[in-house]
Order: C-alpha cells, then sequence, then structure tokens
C-alpha cells in the first residue's frame, strides 16, 4: 500500500483538486484508491457527496480521516490523504504517514515564500513540490522550478496550467486530467524506485 498525503499549511494551493484529480488518474490505472479526507471542512467529502447528488459519483470511496486513521488507513493499493490548513496535528500525522508527500503551490515568489513553511515540517519525510494553477506561456513556472530547486527541493516535472473547468471540476468525475496522470506516473515511478535522493534532501 502506497500512502500519498497532499500537504500544505496554508489553504487555496489546490489540495483537494490535487488528491480528487490523482485519485481519477489511478483509478484509470487500474489501482485501488481511497481518498482520506483529514480537512475538517471536509472539502474531498463535499466534493464526492455532491458528485453522487448529481448523478456523477467519484469512483472511489471518501471517508472522513483523523490522526488514527491515517496511522492505519483502509486497504488500498493507493490512499491519498487530503490534509487541512492550519491544523498542526492533523498535518504531522498525515506527513508521518506517508510513503510520498506532495506539496502542491502556486509559482508566484509569493506563492514560494507560503511554501517554505510546509516544507520545513515535511523535511524527514520524501516531498516534491507540484506547481499548480499555472499560467500558460507565463515565465513563473520555470524561474520557480529554478528556485526550488536551488535549494534541494524537488519539483514534478508537470505543472498543472490554470484551467477553467479545472475550476468548475467542483461536484463531478474530472474528465479531461489536465496533466495529473503524468503526475501520478511520476510519484509511482519515484515510489518505486525507492524515492530518489533529491526528494530526501531538503
Amino acid at each position: 500500500m502506497l500512502v500519498l498525503s497532499v500537504v500544505h499549511t496554508k489553504g487555496g494551493v489546490a489540495k483537494t483538486t490535487s488528491a480528487v484529480y490523482l485519485a481519477t488518474a489511478a483509478v484509470r490505472r487500474g489501482l485501488s484508491v481511497i481518498v482520506l479526507d483529514a480537512d475538517p471542512q471536509g472539502s474531498a467529502l463535499l466534493w464526492a457527496d455532491a458528485a453522487e447528488r448529481a448523478g456523477d459519483p467519484l469512483p472511489f470511496p471518501v471517508v472522513t480521516a483523523d490522526a488514527t486513521t491515517m496511522v492505519n488507513p483502509p486497504d488500498a493499493d493507493l490512499v491519498i490523504i487530503d490534509t487541512p490548513p492550519g491544523y498542526p496535528a492533523l498535518i504531522d500525522a498525515a506527513i508521518d504517514a506517508a510513503s510520498v508527500v506532495l506539496v502542491p503551490t502556486g509559482a508566484s515568489p509569493l506563492d514560494l515564500m507560503r511554501a517554505w513553511p510546509t516544507l520545513q515540517v515535511t523535511a524527514h519525510r520524501p516531498t516534491a513540490v507540484l506547481l499548480t494553477q499555472v499560467m500558460l506561456g507565463s515565465k513563473l513556472a520555470t524561474e520557480a522550478r529554478a528556485a526550488l530547486e536551488d535549494e534541494g527541493v524537488a519539483v514534478i516535472g508537470t505543472p498543472i496550467l490554470r484551467r477553467e473547468h479545472v475550476r468548475q471540476a467542483f461536484a463531478s468525475v474530472p474528465r479531461d486530467l489536465v496533466g495529473y496522470d503524468d503526475v501520478l506516473g511520476e510519484l509511482l515511478g519515484a515510489i518505486a524506485e525507492g524515492v530518489p535522493a533529491r526528494w530526501r534532501s531538503h
């Protein structure tokens, strides 16, 4: 069983969107998947409930999680933990449970400044940054990647572009995975290879 924790100490960085899209990508690869919603606001659960009511149910279960659940998660090929902002105990539990930690963040200098506290608390676990909500044609993603890698932080090769249909995907099953399948492939490959040293050196 692999555990992927999607972590950022701040909100509004596409944690829940990333969790749902990655889970959908994993199901399409034939993996059994469970999403653990550790956010007291229940964003992933709200997505699943709304999709069910709309007649477009998510193809994987989403269940509420606390620290105990994260330590002993339900059995599946892939467990994805969607974490809250501002709850250190839950964040720490998700990090400790993870095979790999994924830190989604925007690509602006301010976004990177907001990501550093998260990278500090994940430093003891294999971690990679996923650049999200990137504007097509913007140089920010290239500059952000260089800034992070200069500090020894691993960055997923595929950035997630800002797309309106992604912003409107709540309450439905994602159809166009907008690069998340490639992101999942890189994550699974890294885990299969024992996680590159660069994912453990920040």
